[in-house]
């Protein structure tokens, strides 16, 4: 795949902005500075990057799960990021809905620890500011709840998380308390 030079330093711009605003809002929220510092560093990879400057610097600049269509390119790109990267919620679901008996598995979902929990809300954040110039992600997870697919217990330390005061500025509560991140599907 060939990507012009200016979509790859378009593209190392959008990345550092967006790991520097994860990184500020990871800080204000409470996540581990280990996390923050190694936060999106598979994007710089073989397998990802030219995808992700072609997809997002070359004409598209539009969220994958928005997209009509993507490229097969992308498609592996992204696959990559979510399998090397504990902080997105489909890192932690089986794609066959696998369920050992006698786990706390559900439905193919398995719990997110609350520190990849905690940078996911951070990744959210920082990707609002980096892309909208606001913090405020009441309209993105107004659209997208429906389709996070999240443990009961990840879902209740996220209600939490996302209710609690100090982020009472960047979310509406009502979107917050009126959702489900998984269940009724």
């Amino acid at each position: 795949m060939e990507v012009s030079k200016e979509a790859k330093t378009a593209y190392i711009d959008k990345l550092l902005s967006h790991i520097r605003f994860v990184q500020e809002a990871g800080r204000r929220i409470g996540v581990e500075e280990t996390l923050l510092r190694i936060h999106d560093e598979s994007k710089w990879s073989a397998a990802e990057f030219n995808a992700y400057a072609m997809y997002f610097c070359s004409g598209v600049d539009k969220s994958p799960v928005d997209a009509d269509s993507i490229s097969d390119e992308f498609a592996a790109a992204w696959l990559h990021h979510i399998h090397h990267n504990p902080h997105h919620w489909q890192h932690w679901i089986f794609p066959d809905g696998y369920s050992p008996k006698d786990s706390s598995v559900e439905n193919g979902v398995v719990k997110m620890p609350e520190r990849y929990a905690l940078e996911m809300v951070a990744d959210w954040l920082g990707a609002s500011k980096a892309y909208t110039g606001s913090w405020d992600i009441t309209d993105w997870f107004s659209k997208n709840v429906g389709r996070i697919r999240v443990h009961s217990a990840t879902a209740e330390y996220l209600r939490i998380v996302l209710g609690s005061a100090n982020m009472s500025d960047i979310i509406h509560p009502d979107v917050v308390y009126g959702c489900a991140f998984s269940g009724e599907r």
